[in-house]
């Protein structure tokens, strides 16, 4: 996993967060697991060791604190705050809300021990992985093509 989030983060405009402290992270999860969702998977803790957070081109991939970004007039959301917005949906239940992409939010789902992905308005599933390792590597593969079709249209237009 961490090969693919070294990669994930040398994309231009990636934002990453200082990692979260071991003790934070264990707070949060026993508070989500306490709630009736599951705790944090040990993957994602990994993640939170490396950085409390990720943002890229409309993937965001969320920490274990908020994150205040005045100059976009933006706050980046915590798995905390995002997972217990819904926690009236049975849906939620043993799972977390780790992210979002677009339209979609990236979950945890503990009973399947899969990490998917959904459609926010219709909660159908969309896409997934067994692994966060797995998924980073989804999302490598189609910003990797993203920013190679920013190549070429680079290269058409000089020409």
């Amino acid at each position: 996993m961490l090969k693919q989030y070294e990669l994930l983060k040398k994309f231009p405009e990636c934002i990453t967060f200082t990692p979260c402290p071991e003790n934070e992270i264990s707070k949060v999860s026993t508070l989500l697991s306490a709630s009736g969702f599951c705790a944090l998977p040990e993957e994602y803790k990994t993640f939170l060791r490396l950085s409390d957070g990720l943002s890229y081109n409309g993937l965001e991939f969320f920490g274990i604190q908020s994150h205040n970004r005045s100059a976009k007039k933006y706050t980046f959301p915590d798995i905390a705050a995002s997972t217990f917005h819904y926690k009236g949906y049975a849906f939620f239940r043993r799972k977390l809300v780790l992210g979002r992409i677009s339209e979609a939010l990236i979950c945890y789902d503990k009973l399947s021990n899969d990490y998917i992905i959904v459609d926010r308005v219709s909660l159908r599933p969309l896409n997934g992985s067994k692994t966060l390792t797995d998924l980073f590597k989804i999302f490598l593969d189609i910003f990797s093509l993203s920013e190679n079709n920013k190549d070429i249209d680079k290269s058409d237009d000089s020409q």
